[in-house]
């Protein structure tokens, strides 16, 4: 038993020096760091969930998708706030729920994506030059604890950057992940480590799906 401690650990030193070296090059041009330009304030729309398709800016909406409660979004938009104040260092206009337009989350009998027109024009009235757009596709919280679940966290989010003048996407980030445990898929230690070995919330996912978005866009 002492024996095989020792060479899982002895996996996971490994592991560990071998993924922090792929990660500190870039795989390709477009794993290269973007900045955007400081001249740029960016209005920030607050969280919401696509329930049927006319409701996304593109793509689709999952199979069996787990909706959110609306109580949790708001939670949601203090995390991207504190995110985008803390690890940036540029201009933000925070919009709340109460501005949103319902079109934009009205249900609509389309199975095409229709809802970038909407924003566009949000985004004009709400006087902005960018609008992120922070969306949850998909939801499942954890069942269980830190200590062990029945069923890990699961989440998707996408974050559109929109330029409101031309009506178009600048850019876009996705982070989708169902935690897992280490033995299930040894690629995520680094993951495991900065977790501390312990079963998170769907919320903490989103988080790390924030960071991302963060690097992604260059914000």
């Amino acid at each position: 038993m002492h024996n095989r401690l020792n060479i899982l650990l002895l996996v996971i030193l490994s592991l560990t020096v071998v993924l922090g070296a792929c990660s500190k090059r870039p795989r390709s041009t477009a794993d290269v760091p973007r900045n955007l330009s400081s001249a740029y304030t960016i209005t920030v729309a607050p969280f919401t969930q696509p329930v049927n398709a006319s409701q996304l800016i593109m793509g689709r909406i999952p199979e069996n998708q787990g909706r959110i409660p609306d109580d949790m979004l708001t939670a949601l938009d203090m995390r991207l706030r504190h995110v985008l104040t803390t690890q940036t260092s540029r201009q933000y206009k925070f919009i709340s729920q109460r501005t949103l337009p319902k079109n934009a989350t009205a249900f609509h009998s389309s199975e095409q994506p229709q809802a970038l027109p909407l924003w566009v024009a949000y985004g004009k009235k709400q006087g902005a030059q960018l609008l992120l757009i922070p969306q949850v596709l998909d939801w499942h919280e954890r069942e269980g604890s830190k200590a062990g679940v029945t069923q890990s966290a699961h989440v998707r989010v996408e974050f559109f950057l929109l330029r409101v003048d031309a009506g178009n996407i600048m850019d876009r980030s996705v982070f989708e992940e169902q935690q897992v445990g280490l033995t299930e898929n040894l690629l995520n230690v680094g993951s495991f480590l900065k977790r501390k070995g312990q079963w998170v919330t769907a919320e903490e996912l989103t988080v790390d799906g924030i960071s991302k978005a963060v690097k992604d866009l260059g914000l």
